[in-house]
């Protein structure tokens, strides 16, 4: 038998939808007929499933733990989670800002947001072990909601990620990182790219097209050609971004760039500026091969930053500039910081 306390990720649903989560994978029938049976109570009284679940609410559940390990499988609680020692590069200056439903995360450069294979260690699984060390989620909780990221960075570009600690954060930092509200002023880069850039101000009637697999994304200038794998990619939508220059390594032929997102596609700076002919330093994917290795011959991975988010509550979260691009723009923060006023204020 398993007594389970509703807490807020739970409450507000029917029992029978907290049921469906919970024996994941089993025909909803099933709850049906264990409810009949008073196999399921809500607080030690019969349910039909229909009753909304309050806060500190009771569901028993009368099974044998042999039924359980057979009902639930893989999402039965007891099943190895991930622990905060396997991510030693997650400290507390990674946690940037938390409060009850929100946490912001600072992705160091190389790592996964999400796993793409079951070996993969991500920032997603370290948030899991994070909430666990602290209690403030268990496995048994895991089962009805998993705290989980809301926007994705690529492995090498670096910096923030917000994620959800509650149902009321994932809708909150849906409505912030969707497709329809997505055209915001929130997100903030920093790029590195090849060349003495001087394009200043806003670029939103740039039709992007991204391949239906997901691997590859580009730019097409309307009149202009499409890719001989038309099939393959989807239809335009028009992206937007804000464009402006920060500083220039004449030594080195790069300029740092100030990149504010009010769309937010995959690649989207890396494909724009490629498509202005000023790609992303050591960017593998959309970048200029000669000029990375001659920029740097052990440069792996773009030089990208997501440098600023400004959350749902007005609160600004900002990301230290990696050394890694300090090591061309030293005074980048400053700069960034100066233009962000002016930009915000005009």
């Amino acid at each position: 038998m398993r007594d389970i306390t509703i807490g807020k990720n739970e409450a507000g649903q029917k029992l029978k939808k907290f049921c469906f989560y919970y024996f994941k994978g089993v025909p909803q029938s099933f709850t049906f007929k264990m409810l009949r049976k008073k196999n399921i109570l809500l607080n030690g009284k019969k349910a039909t499933g229909d009753e909304i679940l309050q806060l500190d609410d009771r569901v028993q559940l009368y099974f044998s733990e042999a039924a359980f390990a057979e009902l639930r499988k893989e999402a039965d609680p007891d099943r190895k989670l991930p622990r905060l020692a396997d991510y030693p590069w997650f400290t507390k200056k990674t946690v940037l800002y938390e409060d009850e439903d929100i946490l912001v995360l600072d992705k160091p450069y190389g790592v996964l947001t999400q796993k793409g294979t079951a070996k993969d260690r991500s920032l997603n699984d370290a948030l899991i072990a994070y909430l666990l060390e602290k209690k403030e989620i268990t496995p048994e909780s895991l089962t009805t909601f998993r705290p989980s990221v809301s926007n994705r960075l690529d492995r090498n570009t670096s910096g923030i990620v917000a994620a959800s600690k509650s149902k009321q954060g994932a809708r909150e930092l849906f409505r912030l990182f969707g497709e329809k509200d997505g055209r915001t002023t929130q997100k903030i880069y920093l790029a590195v790219v090849h060349g003495k850039c001087q394009l200043k101000g806003h670029f939103d009637r740039l039709n992007y097209v991204k391949s239906k697999s997901g691997n590859h994304a580009y730019v097409w200038m309307r009149g202009g050609r499409r890719p001989v794998e038309t099939m393959i990619f989807g239809d335009p939508v028009q992206i937007w971004t804000e464009i402006y220059p920060l500083d220039y390594n004449r030594r080195k032929d790069v300029t740092l760039l100030l990149c504010r997102l009010h769309t937010g596609k995959s690649h989207q700076i890396r494909v724009t500026m490629r498509h202005y002919g000023y790609p992303v330093a050591g960017d593998p994917k959309y970048g200029d091969e000669v000029r990375n290795r001659r920029l740097d011959p052990e440069l792996n991975g773009q030089l990208l930053h997501a440098y600023q988010l400004r959350l749902p509550n007005g609160v600004v979260v900002r990301s230290a500039v990696p050394d890694r691009i300090r090591a061309y723009f030293p005074d980048a923060a400053e700069k960034a910081n100066e233009r962000i006023q002016r930009i915000t204020q005009g």
